[in-house]
């Protein structure tokens, strides 16, 4: 049987929503100061805690604490701080709804327009003590995540800014609209907040299940785009993204160019035949790979005087890398046409000079002397 499901509350929805108070409550104070000065300036009523508050007076807002707005102070050692019916009702109420009208001035509720709120860093939390229950448990945000997602579920009123880097989107919006921010870019702020809880929660929930006996079984995997790419799988298929996992490194970094996701795969695949080649024979190795399947492989060993005939290479200077790729290209030179280029050492000079006239796609391999990357980044230029 399903669960019942919520109605739509009505509400008067207006594309313009003037920004006449905010909620500012961050943990990283990077840009405050900006921020600060500028909520001054538009004369911005700033409802706000702790430390944040104390900046925010130094900016020169007119700042009321959260505490003396809501009656409650700060308790539990601040857990419990905007954590309040006159904080979330500011947050959650529907303007131009009755009910929520009356209610709102029977308890004295302020609506809040804007809302800055970033969170605990839980994941610097883990990887600095990360056997420390306590210490980790105490950096897990609860307030914060409640506003966000209160903030982003009444996008019809109230614009979530959830990371100094939106700071000046947020000035540069109001600046341009007398003060006001409009529906698109308010819905825009809110599918990245709750991208952001989401992760956040993720986060948490991953840790979480590391120091128990009975793991949950559900498991919430984050994706973080690194780099958009040119498209899926088929041209069609867009927008496609270079995705980290749960905030983790990627294992290389594109220096230059746009790949797509046949690329990633054919560079990836091919990378680990050439890995391995190199280190069974200790000798350079190339892989020429075309729709993930490898249309050559071969090591640096010198080639006859047919060979560089019939690889049409005569004349050129030849080192063991540039031998190595030379018949893996040749391998196959049809299925070659176009290719991914993987090279098991440092690719030089004399290897990227034969590159440069080839049609291929792009190449991996663990470093490049300088001026063989030059001449590999204006192959295609530069794309």
């Amino acid at each position: 049987m399903g669960g019942h499901t919520l109605g739509s509350v009505e509400g008067e929805v207006k594309d313009m929503v003037e920004v006449k108070t905010a909620l500012v409550s961050v943990f990283d104070k990077t840009g405050l100061k900006e921020l600060g000065e500028f909520l001054a300036a538009n004369k911005v009523h700033v409802l706000s805690t702790g430390g944040t508050a104390a900046k925010l007076r130094e900016y020169g807002c007119t700042v009321q604490d959260v505490a003396d707005y809501t009656g409650s102070p700060e308790i539990l050692d601040g857990r419990v701080k905007t954590l309040h019916p006159k904080v979330h009702g500011g947050l959650l109420a529907a303007r131009g709804n009755e009910k929520h009208q009356q209610d709102m001035a029977t308890h004295g509720i302020r609506p809040i327009d804007l809302v800055i709120v970033n969170l605990y860093p839980f994941n610097e939390a883990v990887a600095a003590k990360p056997d420390d229950f306590s210490y980790c448990i105490e950096n897990i945000d609860i307030g914060g995540p409640a506003m966000i997602r209160a903030s982003a579920k009444n996008n019809a009123h109230v614009a979530i800014c959830t990371s100094p880097a939106q700071y000046p989107k947020i000035m540069e919006e109001m600046s341009g609209n007398g003060g006001c921010t409009r529906m698109a870019f308010r819905r825009n702020l809110a599918a990245a907040a709750y991208a952001l809880t989401s992760s956040y929660d993720a986060a948490v929930s991953q840790w979480m299940a590391t120091q128990v006996t009975e793991p949950p079984a559900t498991k919430t995997v984050s994706f973080e785009i690194e780099r958009p790419l040119k498209y899926g799988c088929n041209p069609h298929q867009l927008p496609a993204g270079l995705c980290a996992v749960n905030g983790l490194k990627l294992p290389f970094e594109v220096i230059s160019g746009t790949p797509g996701y046949i690329n990633l795969l054919d560079a990836v695949n091919a990378w680990q035949l050439v890995y391995e080649l190199g280190k069974a024979t200790g000798k350079p190795a190339a892989a020429s790979f075309k729709h993930v399947s490898p249309a050559g492989a071969a090591i640096g060993v010198p080639l006859s005087e047919a060979e560089v005939g019939v690889y049409e290479v005569k004349g050129k200077p030849l080192s063991p890398v540039a031998n190595a790729y030379v018949r893996a290209r040749n391998a196959d030179p049809m299925c070659s046409f176009g290719d991914f280029v993987a090279i098991s050492t440092e690719v030089d000079v004399a290897t990227a000079n034969i590159l440069k006239i080839e049609v291929s796609d792009g190449i991996i391999a663990p470093s490049f002397e300088p001026e063989a990357l030059e001449i590999l980044k204006a192959k295609k230029g530069g794309k």
